[in-house]
């Protein structure tokens, strides 16, 4: 029964949240979520970056969403489409990998999702908090599975 009933079998749908750092990391991360049977259909890519006005050129990419800081105005609500419509849907995971800037923490732990890990984050506002020293995108996402199969 419980190898049927963990956290990770229950899923269907995922968030990633990641900092942008190249296009080659970002594919790295979609391979790793295809590899460990996410459909990746029912996933999305959050991809973190500096300033509003990178954002707008990363745009043209549609391996992710990007999102800043600064899309987030004084009142926390969200100046990014693209963004705005990716957080209105309901995800199973949650997945964030590293620390987030704290405004974008906040928003990101509003969304409706029925499970959020935190991997390699100091902050502990996640339900599961997952600490690794190897930092690949397919170590990531193959330790996050393996951990959530032991939840149930």
């Amino acid at each position: 029964m419980g190898a049927e009933n963990n956290i990770w079998k229950r899923s269907d749908s995922a968030l990633v949240v990641v900092d942008y750092t190249s296009l080659d990391e970002l594919k790295k991360y979609r391979e790793a979520i295809r590899n460990v049977g996410i459909n990746v259909n029912n996933c999305s890519l959050l991809a973190v970056v500096p300033t509003k006005k990178e954002r707008l050129i990363m745009n043209q990419q549609s391996l992710a969403v990007f999102i800043s800081e600064k899309d987030i105005n004084l009142l926390g609500q969200l100046k990014n489409p693209e963004a705005q419509n990716i957080l209105k849907q309901k995800f199973s995971l949650l997945i964030m990998i590293g620390d987030k800037p704290k405004r974008l923490s906040k928003v990101l732990m509003q969304l409706n999702v029925d499970t959020s890990i935190g991997l390699n984050c100091t902050i502990n506002e996640q339900d599961v908090n997952l600490k690794t020293e190897v930092a690949t995108p397919s170590h990531l996402i193959n330790f996050a599975k393996q951990t959530l199969e032991k939840i149930i």
